[in-house]
């Protein structure tokens, strides 16, 4: 007896500790339950019951809020809070990608639940000029956000000169895939992305580079699609993204299942180097087609990111029907 109750003595204080710090959030004018949650990246129909019970002596009518009191938010894994995360590479700090934005943003779907997705700017590595870094910076934010309300986690993997919006000297970048130049810089992505690929061990999980090599000006791009020869992962999701650009294409030629081969030592470094198969994404103006069989599409930043996560969905579908 005196085993069992010094046991729980022990016991008690770290069940405490536990619950000693709940999230708390003040309510603000025009909240309601559905509000507050959907601002801390919650599903309102999934948390509103949770809510309810937690904050019920603290409820007007059993569901309304005082205005400046403070709420217990449900702990969620898939709050979109824990579920988008930038990594800043080079300080191993991690936060929120979307914070301000969250109340805007609901949950589509759960049909990539299993999956973990890690995202790099390619133009990061570049020389590039502001305008083109924002468009690529625009097309990766629409691409997380559109992966994580279809349920997958997501890992935006940056340097601190990214994260700073730091200035870099405008540089004309010829497309001949690629010009990643700091192999450092790859190094440090990759120990990041592959702990975080062994503690995700067994689920789906893909890495993917945007990049724009010159400005959009026009209403159509080219794209081109890129992936490691010696894996079968990164072939078959760049076949499945390059078809889903295939049927968004503005020409009206025959359907040509293509992709190219990784070249630049950089991305091969992290094709060989990083655990999960590796795609690049990579855009240009379409006013002068440098790959013969490249897609001409919108050049929508919107529809760029709606394109890749099909594919990917696509990617991720065919794997479980196979299992």
């Amino acid at each position: 007896m005196k085993k069992t109750f010094s046991f729980l003595w022990v016991l008690c204080p770290i069940l405490l500790f536990g619950q000693a710090n709940p999230h708390l959030v003040v309510a603000e004018s025009g909240d309601g339950i559905f509000s507050i949650l959907r601002k801390q990246g919650l599903n309102p129909a999934k948390y509103y019951a949770e809510f309810v019970e937690l904050n019920k002596k603290n409820l007007r009518n059993g569901s309304e809020l005082h205005l400046g009191r403070a709420y217990v938010i449900p702990y969620a894994e898939d709050s979109f809070k824990r579920t988008a995360v930038q990594v800043q590479a080079d300080k191993n700090i991690e936060e929120s990608i979307f914070k301000s934005e969250l109340a805007a943003i609901s949950p589509k779907s759960t049909k990539l639940k299993n999956a973990v997705i890690y995202l790099i700017s390619g133009n990061s590595q570049m020389k590039t000029s502001s305008s083109v870094n924002k468009i690529t910076d625009e097309i990766t934010m629409n691409l997380a956000q559109e992966l994580m309300v279809h349920g997958a986690q997501v890992y935006l993997i940056q340097s601190e000169a990214e994260n700073n919006n730091a200035p870099v000297q405008e540089t004309k970048y010829t497309k001949t895939e690629g010009a990643m130049a700091d192999l450092s810089q790859m190094q440090e992505y990759v120990e990041i992305i592959n702990k975080k690929y062994l503690k995700h061990h067994g689920k789906y999980q893909r890495l993917l580079i945007t990049r724009v090599n010159d400005n959009i000006t026009n209403e159509h791009c080219e794209v081109s699609v890129y992936h490691h020869n010696s894996s079968e992962d990164g072939r078959r999701i760049a076949a499945n993204i390059q078809r889903i650009f295939n049927e968004n294409s503005i020409e009206s030629k025959p359907f040509k299942e293509y992709t190219e081969i990784f070249t630049e030592r950089n991305n091969l470094y992290l094709a060989k180097n990083a655990l999960p198969a590796i795609t690049l994404i990579e855009i240009g103006s379409g006013e002068k087609p440098s790959i013969e069989d490249v897609i001409l599409v919108n050049s929508n930043q919107e529809l760029l990111s709606s394109i890749i996560t099909s594919g990917v969905l696509n990617d991720y579908a065919d794997l479980e029907i196979e299992k």
